[in-house]
């Protein structure tokens, strides 16, 4: 019951909202985690890293999305 909400609202959400926005968003969330993530590599490397490394992931794949 739960996932059939779920599946409703990401469906509605997907289509009302452009794909183009959607990884405009992505994009700067990614930007986002990697300006945290790298300074805090000193204080923590493992969450430092883990945020830098799925910023970068985010940000690469958007990236590769609009070039392919």
């Amino acid at each position: 019951m739960l996932d059939e909400i779920f599946e409703i609202v990401f469906d509605v959400i997907l289509e009302l909202v452009p794909t183009v926005v959607l990884k405009i968003v992505l994009l700067l969330a990614g930007l986002v985690a990697v300006a945290i993530g790298v300074p805090l590599l000193a204080d923590s490397p493992l969450f430092g890293g883990a945020l830098t490394v799925l910023g970068a992931a985010a940000v690469i794949g958007v990236l590769a999305s609009w070039v392919l």
